[in-house]
């Protein structure tokens, strides 16, 4: 019972610190754009704090990060996943967080998110590549070492930019946290063992405790809206109903192509720096990228909101 209790509160911490931060890849890629790039670049390595939790792993001979073969069709959903997310204006965390504020738009894009996955599965689209255990070998210790090393840099040279570093790191430290006690926590794992189970029988529904995990981290979320006044209700204005459904199509039909969303690839796959992890986010970078573009958003066909 204490372990659960201190799951869930980890859960809630990741769900206020990703509210009050802005965690979401869109607003990373604009900014960069703009020529801020601390913000992708934090959440680029927020992942990587995992390895913080290296003793662990070894203790219980726990590995659970994602290591898949490269395959044509991961960075092509990446690519389709991306744009879908800069037509949605949110990614999969930015999503729950704009949800959570009251932006019920949002549930048009977790219906289309799960259509586009049940659909593809339906189909037999996704890939079905072998997962293999991943070797920690001495990644972990260059990777901890050279993130504290940026850490020092960022409070050192752009302190004015500490508080977002340093939430995006706190992020990505109790993700890691909380992947050592529920490997499959995270929203996108959610949607697609709740559409497993919609579309057969044979697959379980997500567990209970993983809902509560995912409930929690809203309710943080939503108390982190309300403490920054972030928190308005919005409906869809006319025209779009189609943009936010129509992006989630994309955003879930690409996540079953490259076999998770960014937070999955963020959190869970990038650390282990395979082709196929690498792959899926330069393809979900491109798609955001060009999503973006001013030439969309002169046409009317994207909005994007900080």
């Amino acid at each position: 019972m204490f372990s659960v209790v201190i799951a869930l509160t980890i859960a809630a911490v990741i769900g206020y610190t990703a509210q009050v931060t802005g965690l979401c890849m869109v607003r990373g890629v604009n900014d960069w754009i703009r020529g801020r790039r601390l913000r992708l670049t934090a959440i680029l390595m927020a992942g990587f704090w995992i390895y913080l939790f290296t003793p662990l792993m070894v203790y219980q001979n726990h590995s659970f990060l994602a290591v898949y073969p490269f395959h044509w069709s991961i960075p092509l959903g990446g690519f389709v996943f991306g744009l879908g997310a800069a037509i949605n204006g949110a990614c999969s965390i930015s999503t729950a967080t704009r949800l959570s504020s009251g932006d019920l738009r949002m549930v048009l894009t977790m219906l289309g998110w799960l259509a586009g996955w049940v659909v593809l599965i339906m189909a037999d689209v996704e890939p079905d590549p072998r997962r293999t255990t991943y070797q920690l070998g001495f990644l972990p210790w260059f990777a901890v070492a050279s993130l504290v090393l940026a850490s020092i840099l960022v409070y050192w040279k752009f302190h004015y930019r500490w508080r977002m570093w340093s939430g995006i790191m706190v992020v990505g430290i109790f993700a890691g946290a909380l992947f050592l006690y529920e490997p499959a926590w995270s929203p996108s794992d959610f949607v697609r063992d709740a559409g497993l189970n919609l579309m057969t029988a044979a697959s379980p529904p997500p567990s209970f405790l993983r809902a509560l995990i995912l409930f929690t981290m809203l309710l943080g979320m939503t108390v982190g809206a309300w403490r920054f006044g972030r928190f308005r209700w919005v409906l869809p204005a006319d025209g779009e109903t189609g943009k936010h459904l129509g992006g989630g199509v994309l955003m879930g039909a690409g996540s079953a192509l490259a076999l998770g969303g960014n937070d999955f690839q963020l959190l869970l796959a990038l650390p282990a720096l395979s082709l196929a992890s690498m792959s899926a986010l330069a393809g979900m970078l491109a798609g955001i990228w060009l999503g973006i573009r001013k030439p969309w958003k002169d046409r009317g066909l994207l909005s994007w909101r900080s």
